[in-house]
């Protein structure tokens, strides 16, 4: 019987280590390191940091590795990129900025944000730098303003640089002297801290890598790492795109053309309603960009010998002026190469002409066909029958003889919506109406003198 039991102790203990390797081999393998990727190939404006803060979110949410920007921009607004540089600066999650593909560029702020991040790499072919500031339409600012702006954006990008332990006198001469460097010449200056040719080779570079974020001490887990690409969303995709100067400019020039179409033409509805939806889009785009008063002059400038010309014809001489100038303000309006805002000159003489000969033929004959009218005796409208577009209580909008217009309640019925109107008489582009049969009387019933039931 003693002899047994070491057999089964035995047998017992071989049946535990087998199904503990089974356990081991049927257990799922480590969770593989995921690594968050946004783009950034647009100029710096309020929807980049819209997307750039939602994907850092969703690093911080997924327990990212890191976050990883992929850039090329030419610059932008220095207000959107103090947030994004506050925002990375206090960041738990690494951030790893990517001057990519070859050829891309990290100029201006994508300089000053590149020195934010906790790992600053660069692709083969790539530059950096170049942020010194500039007005709103591209010049340089003028008078004892330069020097605070100079100054003050200096201390910032050099704090930027002292806290990653990069070069101060770079991120200096940055600003100071707009210079740039290649991806080479920032490796050796300790601007850059490694070249990759491709995001693989990039992740594979970061593994191991050991940062210091704002939860402390983080080392890089990268090497086959998952990648999760955000992207922008579809609004903010749209604010991007209307943001593009010549988008803008389109934009301003459809209003225009819709709001100009409804005045001349009252009651057209459409017209009014795209104008009014493309000038507050327009007034959006304006409100981000930067945009020089002379060229913003000039076009309005344009605006009023348009109309001028309409109203006092002058056989086109003042809409060729008005062309002329519109032209010259659109392509002063946003002239900031730093961040990006040139006009295209096909854009800008292509909506200058289409403007020119909206103002000769539209509204011109709008206008004529108004006057035309006004100066015909008031026999030819004088007993026409219509109907009112709007109440007419005492005054509103009715369709006569084709046209709409401006009408004067003179009966003694009120005039509802969609009622028949007999003209009276007419006061230049206005008309004196009243209803065409007045309203059915309500019946009366009244009872017999005699007392009988009605």
């Amino acid at each position: 019987m003693w002899l047994h039991r070491p057999r089964r102790a035995l047998l017992a203990l071989t049946l535990l280590t087998a199904f503990g390797c089974l356990a081991a081999l049927a257990a799922p393998p480590a969770s593989t390191p995921v690594v968050v990727v946004a783009r950034l190939d647009t100029p710096v404006l309020p929807p980049t940091e819209g997307h750039l803060s939602r994907a850092l979110r969703e690093a911080e949410r997924d327990g990212a590795s890191c976050l990883l920007i992929e850039m090329d921009t030419p610059g932008g607004s220095l207000e959107v990129t103090r947030r994004l540089v506050q925002m990375f600066l206090s960041s738990p999650v690494p951030v790893v900025v990517y001057v990519s593909p070859k050829g891309a560029q990290a100029a201006s702020a994508g300089a000053i944000i590149g020195l934010s991040a906790h790992v600053l790499a660069m692709a083969p072919g790539t530059n950096i730098g170049a942020a010194h500031p500039v007005s709103g339409g591209g010049e340089d600012i003028p008078g004892d303003m330069k020097d605070k702006v100079v100054n003050d954006t200096a201390a910032f990008a050099r704090s930027i640089a002292e806290k990653r332990g990069r070069s101060v006198r770079w991120a200096e001469d940055i600003i100071r002297k707009s210079v740039s460097a290649t991806e080479t010449e920032a490796v050796r200056l300790d601007v850059a801290d490694l070249v990759a040719s491709n995001r693989a080779e990039l992740l594979a570079k970061l593994d191991g890598r050991a940062v210091t974020t704002d939860a402390g001490r983080k080392v890089l887990r990268t090497a086959g790492a998952r990648t999760e690409e955000n992207e922008p969303t579809w609004l903010e995709k749209l604010l991007l795109l209307i943001s593009n100067p010549n988008v803008a400019l389109i934009l301003g020039a459809v209003a225009m053309y819709g709001i100009i179409t409804e005045v001349s033409n009252p009651g057209a509805i459409f017209p009014g309603v795209a104008g009014a939806i493309a000038l507050l889009l327009a007034l959006y785009s304006l409100s981000v960009l930067s945009v020089s008063a002379t060229g913003a002059a000039l076009l309005l400038l344009a605006l009023v010998l348009f109309v001028v010309d309409v109203y006092a014809p002058t056989h086109g001489v003042l809409t060729a002026g008005g062309v002329i100038a519109f032209i010259f303000g659109a392509m002063m309006l946003f002239n900031d190469p730093v961040a990006g805002s040139q006009l295209s000159l096909t854009v800008v003489i292509t909506i200058g002409l289409l403007t020119g000969l909206f103002f000769l033929t539209i509204v011109s004959a709008a206008w004529r066909s108004q006057r035309r009218r006004a100066g015909s005796g008031p026999e030819t409208l004088e007993g026409r029958e219509g109907d009112a577009r709007t109440p007419v209580n005492p005054t509103g909008m009715v369709f006569v003889d084709g046209s709409l217009w401006s009408a004067e309640n003179v009966g003694e019925e009120p005039i509802a919506q969609g009622d028949t109107i007999v003209v009276v008489s007419r006061e230049g582009l206005k008309l004196r109406v009243r209803r065409a049969a007045p309203a059915a009387a309500e019946p009366i019933y009244a009872a017999p003198s005699d007392g009988s039931p009605a």
